[in-house]
């Protein structure tokens, strides 16, 4: 309920609220989930895991600066396909890629002027802007309505509210709500289940060094590295990715094994 009172509040705030609503619940709350990273390596690969995360993240921080147009097409597909393949494998493929592809999708199905408001000030190319919010309210109008249904039909009453805040909340806000309650909280959920944790205090015990690190890469790319960045948004993007895609990429070819 606090989740859902704090980004009711938000999304009647400015735009600056709600980039910060966004930081704080994907870059801090969100953030957990991968913070486990580190600790579902083995012992003997977790040099070679720390080079390729730190490496991802500089061509993250680079590519943004230097190919907005191609980063912001890129990190949302690498998005969709994680989220996707996160999924339990029993919910069955149509539901994961509805669940992956919507999560990206659904906000701009009843925010479209909105949504090409980020997209633009995130870098992306104005050309195609027309063509890709078309793309996203087509594909995100077919994706709620099927996992509506769906969650309806099945009494998934919670994930039912993850889809609902997808589609009616602002972008950033819905977004984050959405990814908190469909992705990052059961695969947080799951990681304390695969490393013996009883509870999120144990968790974090474990995670600690990762999710410090993490928060510290985030204020030296703010002060040291994205001084000339345009605006705000290209700023969330930007520490979005370079968080996000080597959680995506690296760890899946390091860990034990993948958590279903």
């Amino acid at each position: 309920m606090l989740l859902y009172g704090a980004a009711f509040a938000a999304s009647f705030c400015p735009l600056m609220v709600q980039l910060l609503f966004a930081s704080v619940a994907i870059g801090i709350v969100g953030m957990a989930h991968g913070a486990s990273d580190l600790a579902v390596v083995p012992p003997e690969k977790r040099v070679g895991f720390l080079c390729g995360y730190v490496s991802i993240m500089t061509v993250c921080l680079l590519g943004w600066q230097h190919f907005p147009t191609s980063a912001l097409p890129g990190f949302l597909v690498a998005s969709a396909i994680h989220f996707t393949l996160e999924e339990p494998t029993q919910s069955g493929w149509l539901t994961r890629v509805a669940l992956g592809i919507g999560l990206v999708t659904i906000p701009a199905v009843f925010y479209r002027s909105d949504t090409a408001d980020l997209l633009n000030y995130a870098g992306f190319s104005p050309a195609a802007l027309g063509v890709m919010m078309n793309l996203l309210q087509g594909t995100g109008a077919l994706c709620a309505g099927g996992l509506i249904c769906l969650m309806l039909f099945t009494q998934q009453y919670r994930r039912f509210t993850g889809v609902v805040a997808l589609l009616f909340f602002p972008p950033l806000v819905g977004f984050s709500v959405g990814f908190l309650i469909l992705h990052a909280f059961p695969q947080t959920d799951e990681r304390c289940t695969a490393l013996g944790c009883r509870n999120y205090y144990d968790y974090l015990r474990v995670t600690w060094p990762i999710l410090v690190g993490a928060l510290l890469f985030t204020f030296a790319a703010i002060f040291f590295l994205l001084p000339s960045a345009q605006n705000s948004v290209r700023n969330l993007f930007t520490l979005l990715t370079a968080l996000a895609l080597p959680h995506l990429l690296v760890t899946p070819l390091f860990e034990r094994k993948r958590i279903f």
